[in-house]
């Protein structure tokens, strides 16, 4: 069993209390095929600000439909952020996917959709906790993917050991990580540095609050 211990996220704004946090949505049956990566070929991006998202999928209903993508600002424990779109975008998201075609001699007809972000219509202004969200002509969510967006502002070190309780052996490991923030001043690192633990880029697993 692995640990990827992949980023610590510096977040200086306080979550809501109330505010509801964001799952991921699966799609509807004749959705299929979802690729959603950054530069790497991991299926859950995460990647630094600037880098390339991609997103692309199959309907199999193949009749051209229109599909619109929106963009959520999270904050460290996944609830919407407080932040405005023109806080977190340089430019406006709700657009129509316009990368698509149909295909050809095969036996399961499908239109094949393809998105990448930034594009000419949107980019990410500012670090943070992302959801991808895929709307119908409706308006109706289709399906929805997290992604996570990084400045590389300190130095993070981790090691994973075994378990030193024989109990958990050979099923549990013990994470030692230290961050070296250099010259980014941190004035109350307890408060301001947040630390999730991610295994396998499987989130409702995901360890927060960790000190």
């Amino acid at each position: 069993m692995r640990i990827f211990l992949k980023q610590i996220f510096l977040f200086l704004i306080a979550p809501s209390l109330f505010a509801q946090v964001q799952e991921e949505v699966n799609p509807p049956e004749n959705i299929k095929s979802i690729i959603f990566k950054g530069i790497k070929d991991d299926q859950f991006p995460v990647v630094q600000i600037g880098e390339l998202i991609s997103l692309e999928f199959d309907d199999l209903l193949a009749n051209e439909q229109d599909y619109y993508y929106k963009i959520v600002h999270c904050d460290y424990d996944w609830t919407p952020s407080k932040l405005l779109k023109s806080q977190y975008l340089r430019g406006i998201d709700n657009q129509r996917i316009l990368d698509y075609e149909n295909s050809y001699n095969t036996l399961q007809s499908y239109s094949n959709y393809r998105l990448n972000i930034p594009n000419d219509n949107v980019s990410l202004r500012v670090s943070g906790n992302y959801v991808l969200e895929i709307y119908n002509a409706s308006n109706e969510l289709q399906f929805s993917r997290k992604f996570v967006v990084y400045k590389d502002l300190v130095g993070v070190g981790g090691e994973v050991k075994r378990s030193r309780d024989f109990s958990f052996i050979n099923e549990k490991q013990v994470v030692q990580f230290s961050i070296n923030s250099g010259s980014f001043r941190l004035v109350n690192p307890k408060k301001e540095v947040k630390v999730a633990i991610i295994q396998n880029y499987h989130w409702p697993t995901a360890l927060y609050n960790v000190v």
